[in-house]
């Protein structure tokens, strides 16, 4: 049975894709806050994956919200929400696909958003959506570079999802969030797990660089 790296897999979506994982029998390896290691710190990351075998497949979740308009933000929020989503992606996947590559091969899911796709709003952020935008182009680099060398990698791009960064929002709030979707509903973290899982599986086999849309309609690709 595969082997499977979630970065973020204390809670929220990792959480549920760990749990799913696991229940399949899999061997689960959790790179978190959580455990101590930070996922855009390149030495934690390497002395992390130093310490367990090489997985097969990963799922990169780790991240952080922000808030605000580009004027009301200041460099440091910038760095901060930068430095989680995009810079820890990078990190971590500069960690692991050589590993993977020497290793045979494998599979690997990036967290974005429909934030990445829409803009988004200020409830999280400019510089959230320029960094699960920045996500994309990534994911995209990695697909076309690896693709040849045995690795496929996609990315999920969830809208409004059951976790701690949509409980944050008030009722007010989050009912505007749903006016604005054609599918007007919050999913589950594990609906968004069963896709990421899903797109690791051989039933993907020939599926990379592509990002997979779970916003209700909010984005019609």
């Amino acid at each position: 049975m595969s082997s499977l790296l979630v970065t973020g897999g204390s809670g929220g979506i990792g959480g549920a894709v760990a749990d799913l994982a696991r229940a399949q029998g899999r061997r689960v390896d959790v790179l978190d806050l959580s455990v101590g290691v930070d996922c855009s710190d390149p030495d934690a990351v390497e002395a992390y994956l130093d310490s367990i075998p090489t997985p097969t497949h990963v799922v990169h979740v780790a991240g952080v919200v922000g808030a605000g308009g580009i004027e009301s933000i200041d460099l440091l929020e910038w760095e901060r929400v930068m430095r989680h989503n995009l810079t820890s992606a990078y990190v971590v996947s500069r960690a692991v696909l050589p590993r993977m590559v020497t290793a045979g091969g494998g599979a690997m899911v990036l967290m974005s958003s429909l934030n990445a796709r829409d803009g988004g709003t200020e409830l999280s952020g400019a510089a959230y959506a320029a960094a699960k935008a920045g996500v994309l182009g990534l994911m995209r680099h990695l697909a076309v570079h690896y693709g040849p060398r045995g690795v496929r990698v996609n990315a999920v791009a969830p809208g409004p999802v059951r976790t701690a960064m949509h409980d944050r929002l008030n009722a007010e709030q989050r009912a505007w969030l749903l006016s604005r979707m054609p599918l007007p509903r919050v999913s589950e973290a594990t609906e968004v797990a069963e896709v990421m899982l899903f797109l690791l599986s051989d039933a993907c086999a020939s599926v990379t660089g592509m990002t997979f849309d779970i916003n209700g309609g909010s984005h019609l690709s």
